[in-house]
């Protein structure tokens, strides 16, 4: 290994790992007598440490709604210690949380936290997708009846979809600020549900039976009639006309390719 990229992990090691790293790191790198330099160290360690939390918080404000803000930041430090970032940007660090979470002890009594973590994660993913296009549905005004079993629909790059055993819709709608009603939440009731970009917020909302496997064969690419079958066969009740009415007038669905 090369003298750099032995300093470089070394460094990296400093800052993330523990006191015996730290001191391995100085007395590899740095005279004894450079007191300066390893109070320099310190100094990047705590300035990393925090903006590292910052951006966690920032990231999972409906966790820290759950366990509340001295939790979420200790949790955070916690996290920070043992996960590096990989990127310059703040804003694409954590995406693992979740799985942080479903071995963290202070929130086993929480089994839900890990796919709220999940959720928010995704949010994040959906504020930060590129613009839609332009709707554009010209195409079925020249459709015949025999050309809809056909279709492929573009949707919106600014969503998506995620099945849980828990009932994140509703855990997300009681955790927003400003809510008013009822809070009760049957945590019996797993849901899938919708997260799409409106505007300048995003929402989430819980799909109907057999709405996932539909939306989620669209996003593969599959024709209007394979979506259909897979959405008929979880829900063979399934509404095409009710949800791609639903789904047009929320901008989700925006082509025709």
């Amino acid at each position: 290994m090369s003298m750099l990229r032995e300093m470089q992990e070394g460094f990296v090691a400093a800052v993330f790992g523990d006191e015996a790293a730290r001191q391995r790191f100085l007395g590899r790198f740095i005279h004894p007598a450079c007191r300066q330099a390893e109070q320099g160290l310190e100094a990047y360690q705590t300035s990393v440490q925090a903006n590292l939390v910052a951006a966690l918080v920032a990231t999972y404000p409906l966790v820290g709604a759950i366990v509340g803000p001295d939790f979420l930041a200790a949790m955070a430090r916690a996290y920070a210690r043992l996960v590096p970032s990989h990127s310059g940007d703040l804003n694409r660090y954590g995406e693992d949380l979740d799985r942080f979470l479903a071995s963290y002890s202070p929130t086993a009594s929480l089994p839900y936290l890990p796919d709220v973590a999940r959720l928010e994660w995704r949010i994040q993913q959906v504020h930060m997708a590129p613009l839609a296009p332009e709707v554009d549905l010209m195409g079925l005004t020249l459709l015949t009846n025999g050309d809809w079993g056909d279709l492929r629909f573009q949707l919106d790059p600014g969503h998506q979809l995620l099945a849980s055993s828990w009932p994140l819709a509703r855990i997300w709608e009681v955790n927003q600020p400003g809510y008013q009603g009822d809070f009760t939440v049957d945590f019996e009731q797993g849901e899938t549900v919708l997260i799409q970009r409106q505007i300048q917020r995003v929402q989430v909302s819980a799909l109907a039976p057999g709405e996932h496997a539909f939306l989620a064969a669209l996003n593969q690419g599959e024709t209007l009639m394979n979506a259909v079958g897979f959405a008929t066969g979880q829900n063979p009740d399934f509404d095409l006309g009710a949800v791609l009415e639903r789904h047009l007038a929320s901008g989700l669905i925006r082509r025709v390719i």
